[in-house]
């Protein structure tokens, strides 16, 4: 739940002072106005290119801060300096002095930090309070998830991917394997997915229809110990099945799951009805 409100009220702090530009009112959510240079600053730190959806983002922050002081939401002084410390310690510094010194550096104010922090912190309590403490997972919810999970067989695949036009490594690869190279070096060497080659090639547990369909096909197919060869578009998959398996049931993480997926829901509804009850101007 934490980092899902972090992706959504991200405190981003700017590392470069902005140019000077020419203001003007690109939109007014009640009452309250969203100067050009503001959206330009949101947009930069935020690192939204398209800035009319900056400018939306940046609406429904406001329209959640407006909210929240609506309904007296605050955050005092000792919740801010937490804040601080907390924020300095999640970005690899090992005091707050280094902190100030490096925020400094960049020409940023602590004042600037503080605020920033504060209307994290007012954006988080309005949603707990709204959204958070309103979602519900029953046991019987968590049984029927589990009954579900528990049903449906699982693959656990390892892949080495070989883009088009590199056949030699292809073949090389494929000969390090049958000379009973383990599976896991030979990814690791050969793979061109950095991404799953850097584990040994490992993809995870899958679920049938769960990949592009020439490697789903060979995946539920295959014989696990096999190695399997399948073309694509953009290349060559090796495939090696290690087990199929049927997933026991962890309650907790079922629960989580169930959490997680209500609370997006429950958060987007909750925005959306903002949106139509709140008085919202745009001039750009």
């Amino acid at each position: 739940m934490k980092k899902l409100l972090l992706i959504l009220i991200v405190v981003a702090i700017p590392i470069s002072s902005m140019a000077k530009v020419v203001d003007y009112i690109v939109a007014v959510v009640n009452d309250e106005p969203i100067l050009y240079s503001e959206l330009m600053n949101f947009a930069k730190m935020m690192r939204i290119q398209d800035l009319r959806a900056a400018r939306d983002s940046l609406i429904e922050k406001k329209i959640l801060l407006t909210v929240a002081k609506g309904k007296g939401i605050d955050a005092t002084d000792s919740e801010v300096e937490r804040a601080v410390d907390n924020f300095a310690k999640a970005n690899g510094f090992k005091s707050r002095e280094d902190f100030l010194k490096a925020i400094e550096r960049e020409g940023i104010s602590l004042e600037d930090v503080k605020r920033k922090l504060k209307e994290q912190i007012i954006i988080s309590k309005l949603i707990s309070r709204d959204v958070k403490s309103k979602v519900e997972v029953s046991d019987v919810d968590v049984e029927k998830a589990c009954d579900e999970a528990m049903s449906e067989p699982l693959r656990s695949v390892y892949y080495i991917f070989i883009k088009k036009g590199n056949e030699q490594k292809l073949k090389r690869a494929m000969e390090a394997l049958k000379e009973g190279i383990p599976f896991p070096d030979v990814a690791k060497r050969y793979s061109d997915d950095r991404e799953t080659g850097k584990k040994g090639g490992y993809l995870g547990n899958v679920k049938r229809g769960s990949l592009i369909k020439p490697l789903d096909i060979t995946v539920w197919s295959a014989k696990p110990g096999k190695l399997e060869k399948v073309e694509v578009k953009n290349g060559y998959y090796i495939v090696l099945v290690e087990k199929e398996f049927v997933e026991g049931c962890d309650r907790n993480r079922i629960r989580e799951k169930l959490y997680m997926e209500r609370f997006k829901k429950a958060l987007k509804d909750y925005i959306d009805n903002l949106k139509r009850t709140t008085s919202v101007k745009v001039y750009f």
